[in-house]
């Protein structure tokens, strides 16, 4: 059995259309749905709708608590009620695109006996491959190093407002995307190992999940987690496969851009956090 575990939060189109694109592929699978506290009802909207239907699980969150804690709550919920084989993490704006996905991903861990598990993910928003992120591990230091430029991003008066209004320009930022992705060098129909993988879907194996505590380092709120992941999996000894042979399509920021309409606050609400996540994660890991 697999289990998808989807974070939920306001946009409930997004939800409803990824919960069919999973109903429709082949295998047996259970859905969890994590409502993160949505202040338009549409949280229990959603168990409302699903109450009967026996493959899919409604959890209604007291408070919002983001990626890391609200997907834990999602796999503890799964590891309790089903012990999956497999735990497919996933943002409700992803689309996977192969009916054997679910065979896809057990065939690759008959042959790797992976720990995590990362599939190509296309942004159709920006037109770009997003995992893996890059190919060098994370490190203390590069994260001191991130820490600083997000305080500087955090702070910034004139730069981060004019890239705000660049981005509004259609063509610059298909031209950024696209660069961005060339410059990282990354081969994407190869296989990688060990690599950090992009943080909108996830597939963990059985051994995973009940060999630590929580699936994801709790101390953040948004942005961060598969750099942390990344860091505790190569500490640990944990296996992380790139695998090209499957495949999704990511359909990003639906979330983002409903809670932020305005460019500027929604970038700057992503710095702040990626700043509050790096500070969580160097408080943590650096001693």
């Amino acid at each position: 059995m697999v289990c998808f575990i989807i974070l939920h939060y306001m946009v409930i189109e997004e939800t409803l259309s990824c919960v069919e694109n999973i109903k429709s592929i082949e295998g047996n699978k259970k859905i969890i749905i994590v409502d993160n506290n949505s202040s338009n009802g549409s949280g229990k909207q959603l168990e409302d709708l699903y109450r009967d239907d026996y493959d899919i699980n409604v959890i209604l969150n007291d408070t919002n608590d983001g990626f890391a804690r609200g997907n834990n709550i999602g796999c503890k919920f799964a590891k309790n009620k089903y012990s999956p084989e497999f735990y497919v993490v996933m943002n409700n704006d992803i689309e996977i695109c192969q009916k054997d996905f679910i065979n896809r991903i057990t065939q690759i861990w008959e042959s790797e006996h992976y720990d995590v598990l990362g599939p190509d993910i296309y942004s159709t928003t920006g037109e770009f491959h997003q995992s893996p992120k890059i190919l060098e591990k994370i490190t203390i230091e590069k994260a001191k190093q991130l820490q600083k430029k997000y305080w500087k991003k955090v702070n910034s008066k004139v730069v981060v407002p004019l890239r705000c209004c660049l981005k509004q320009i259609k063509i610059l930022k298909l031209i950024y995307n696209k660069k961005r992705n060339i410059n990282k060098h990354i081969d994407y129909q190869k296989t990688h190992y060990n690599v950090p993988l992009h943080g909108s879907c996830f597939i963990f194996s059985r051994k995973f999940v009940e060999g630590r505590k929580e699936v994801f380092f709790p101390g953040t709120f948004f942005y961060f987690e598969s750099e942390i992941l990344d860091f505790e999996c190569q500490k640990e000894g944990w296996k992380v496969v790139y695998h090209p042979s499957i495949y999704v399509l990511h359909h990003q920021n639906v979330s983002t851009n409903i809670v932020y309409s305005n460019e500027l606050k929604k970038v700057r609400f992503m710095n702040q956090q990626n700043y509050n996540s790096i500070s969580a994660f160097l408080e943590e890991f650096d001693g």
